[in-house]
C-alpha cells in the first residue's frame, strides 16, 4: 500500500477528516504499518503498550463480552486511550488478512508538539460525540 493510498483512507474517516495534509502525511510517513493474519492478536487484553490502530485493509474484531465490534478498513481504535494515557481494555484479533497503522505514544506525543491543531482537532471530535450521544439520551428521557 503507497502513501497516498494511506492518505486517502485516513481522510475518509471521520476522526481525521479535515486534518492538514502535512499531519495526515507526517502520520503516514512516521507510523508502523504491521500486516496481520487471521487470528492475529493486534491488541493482548492485559497489554501494557500505549497505542492507537488505525485499520487500512482487511478486518478485525474488538473482542467485548456483549458482543464483537467489527473494524474495517478506515477503523480507529485507540486514540481516546493515547489521550488518556491509558491501554485500550479489549482484545483486537484479526478476523482476516489486512494492513494497519499503529500510532504509538511516542509519535502521537511528536505529532501533537509539532502540529498543535492535531490534539484540539481530536478533542472537539471527542467532545461533539459525547454531546451528540447526550443529546440523544435527552431524547429518549423526555
Amino acid at each position: 500500500m503507497n502513501i497516498d493510498q494511506i492518505i486517502n483512507i485516513l481522510k475518509s474517516t471521520k476522526l481525521f477528516a479535515g486534518m492538514s495534509d502535512s499531519l495526515l502525511y507526517a502520520l503516514a510517513f512516521s507510523a508502523d504499518i504491521t500486516s496481520f493474519s487471521t487470528g492475529d492478536v493486534l491488541v493482548k487484553s492485559s497489554g501494557t503498550e500505549l497505542k492507537a490502530i488505525i485499520i487500512l485493509e482487511g478486518r478485525a474484531f474488538v473482542q467485548k463480552k456483549s458482543k464483537p465490534i467489527e473494524l474495517k478498513s478506515g477503523s480507529v481504535i485507540g486514540m481516546l486511550s493515547l489521550i488518556n494515557n491509558s491501554v485500550i481494555k479489549e482484545p483486537v484479533i484479526a478476523g482476516s488478512s489486512g494492513q494497519c497503522l499503529i500510532l504509538n505514544s511516542e509519535l502521537f506525543n511528536k505529532l501533537s508538539k509539532e502540529f498543535q491543531s492535531f490534539p484540539k482537532h481530536l478533542l472537539d471530535y471527542f467532545q461533539s460525540g459525547l454531546n451528540k450521544q447526550v443529546d440523544e439520551l435527552s431524547q429518549v428521557t423526555n
